[in-house]
């Protein structure tokens, strides 16, 4: 039966793991025509040492022919939930806020009378339990119950990004970015994208994947997007 397991219709390209320092990762190109959507998952290991942009190109074909920037507007990152009382004031959704012990900062997306949802900055996401949360714009205070929780949750941006989002040097964390084939500048030929990792200028573990989907018809399985291309750990 189609559609039976959903791995028979999709398909997965690679970005192998690896250090970005070495130099600017960019995955092989994309055929898209063939799925209506792609989901780039960038997930960064234990060393992340410095911040790296991610950026999306499109192309006529799997040789790179009219190489242009790809707009985005639709990408989430890895957040997490602190959980906070003696609260004074009021945060703002979009602030910085900053550990008085840890000095790890975050990004807050979220606001409830006890817990803010929040997208870690730097430092990394293990925060001090009982110490003070500071908001940079509001001024707001509270104390941070145990050390953070559900590192496991996706936040959409707090601005819609026109092309690029950069990746904070925490470690352990997940990135997320939807690219729909509508796009892309199909009526002019362009059929194929790629995702780009710029070099952090650090020593930065990370890597991910291209997941397609919304197949244009039902294949067990799909056509490769890649074709002859080879997966390698940097491309020109």
């Amino acid at each position: 039966m189609f559609g039976r397991d959903a791995s028979q219709n999709l398909a997965i390209v690679p970005i192998p793991p690896q250090d970005l320092n070495d130099a600017a990762v960019k995955s092989t190109w994309v055929d898209m025509r063939n799925f209506e959507h792609a989901t780039l998952y960038v997930m960064v290991g234990d060393t992340a040492g410095a911040t790296f942009a991610v950026t999306f190109q499109e192309a006529k074909d799997a040789s790179g022919t009219g190489a242009q920037t790809l707009a985005y507007t639709n990408a989430k990152t890895s957040g997490q939930k602190l959980v906070i009382n003696t609260v004074v004031g009021t945060f703002s959704v979009g602030e910085t806020v900053t550990g008085g012990t840890s000095n790890l900062t975050a990004e807050v997306y979220e606001v409830s009378a006890s817990y803010l949802l929040v997208r870690n900055l730097t430092g990394g996401t293990t925060w001090t339990s009982g110490e003070t949360l500071t908001g940079g714009t509001s001024a707001a205070t509270a104390k941070i119950s145990g050390t953070g929780q559900n590192e496991d949750i996706l936040l959409p941006t707090y601005t819609a990004p026109s092309s690029t989002i950069t990746v904070p040097a925490v470690t352990f964390k997940t990135y997320c970015i939807e690219i729909d084939v509508e796009d892309l500048t199909t009526e002019d030929g362009y059929t194929h994208m790629r995702a780009c990792l710029t070099d952090p200028g650090g020593a930065t573990i990370a890597g991910g994947l291209i997941l397609l989907t919304k197949p244009v018809w039902r294949g067990i399985p799909m056509p490769s997007s890649m074709g002859t291309q080879k997966i390698a750990a940097t491309q020109s």
